[in-house]
């Protein structure tokens, strides 16, 4: 029917006294978050391929804990990334979302990044934002850069100690 076990199985215990307009809202939160972890996958082989130490937190958005959706090293650089993913021109972060990105990176006394990445599907591709402070942000095309400068940038920074993008939490 749907070629998901898991949709499918939402399906089926939702057709009794539920209806079908929670089956519906619950088999949009699964496709949801089963688009998000993909997006997450791509991220991190785009990063392990720039020769980044970079792993998928699968538990970051439940957990009570200071937790990035990703992860990255490399050298001294430490990356934690809130990842998103958008058909639209913008996408809204929460505040507990950077919140929980400042506290994990404020554990580490390497040189750390917080990054908010965004894939926009309109252009099919990935473009990043480093908030400087805690609060509510909206990513949008404009405001942000592609992956690929900020990549550039920390290349560079290892040939260049002192890059404007290192922020010290």
């Amino acid at each position: 029917m749907l070629n998901n076990p898991k949709i499918e199985y939402a399906v089926y215990m939702l057709q009794g006294p539920i209806g079908l307009l929670s089956s519906v809202l619950i088999i949009n939160t699964l496709m949801n978050r089963d688009i998000g972890k993909s997006a997450e996958r791509e991220l991190v082989s785009i990063l392990r391929e720039e020769g980044f130490n970079a792993v998928r937190v699968p538990t970051s958005n439940s957990s009570p804990n200071p937790l990035p959706d990703i992860f990255a090293t490399k050298g001294n650089i430490l990356l934690g990334i809130e990842c998103k993913s958008t058909w639209e021109n913008k996408v809204r972060v929460k505040e507990s979302q950077i919140r929980k990105l400042f506290e994990f990176l404020s554990m580490f006394t390497m040189d750390r990044i917080p990054i908010v990445a965004v894939k926009f599907k309109k252009i099919h591709r990935w473009k990043v934002y480093l908030p400087n402070r805690i609060e509510e942000i909206i990513v949008t095309l404009d405001n942000s850069i592609f992956l690929e400068e900020l990549l550039s940038e920390i290349k560079s920074f290892n040939a260049y100690y002192g890059s404007e993008i290192v922020k010290s939490l």
